[in-house]
């Protein structure tokens, strides 16, 4: 039970901070009571959480800007996570084996990504807080008609028709797709 408990008290310093005690009161059966120490709380949050030390070794930058780029690594590494989320943008798998389709491949891929970007953007700006991968997912389902009218006379023409969407759904379409 004691393997158990630290398993799950693991990280961010939950040890130090919640104390846990387990009575067994049958068979099988137990009371757990816990408690969080206020004193380490406060220590582990004074004293660990959100402090970061930067070093550069660029003198000439000024503070604003060295913190423009910390920030913009954060930036980085959120583009490459989604680069390698397996349901939107991923650059992989690939399945090409010259070196122009790979290239190609990775082209698309990063324009897509870059499409998806804007589309946040536009979704953000008009009000909607969502995660990139839920609005790629919302949008993912909005459904589009193509309708090809054939006649005996000339071309045949063609439609498009969206299917009905709810009104939450409606509005983000709206708000993002508008060009």
């Amino acid at each position: 039970m004691d393997r158990e408990l630290k398993k799950i008290l693991r990280g961010e310093k939950c040890e130090r901070i919640i104390e846990v005690s387990v009575t067994e009161k049958a068979a099988g059966h137990f009371d757990i009571d816990w408690e969080v120490d206020a004193d380490a709380y406060r220590w582990v949050t004074e004293t660990l959480y959100g402090k970061r030390i930067l070093v550069t070794c660029r003198d000439d930058w000024s503070e604003a800007e060295i913190m423009a780029a910390c920030q913009g690594q954060s930036t980085i590494e959120r583009v490459f996570r989604h680069l390698k989320n397996p349901y939107h943008n991923a650059v992989h798998p690939q399945f090409h084996w010259t070196d122009h389709k790979v290239k190609v491949h990775t082209f698309i891929c990063l324009l897509g990504l870059l499409l998806s970007q804007v589309l946040w953007k536009k979704a953000r700006e008009a009000g909607h807080p969502i995660s990139l991968e839920a609005l790629l997912d919302r949008l993912g389902e909005v459904r589009q008609a193509e309708v090809i009218t054939l006649s005996s006379q000339g071309r045949p023409a063609k439609t498009t028709q969206l299917e009905q969407m709810g009104p939450e759904l409606q509005r983000l379409y709206d708000d993002v797709m508008q060009m």
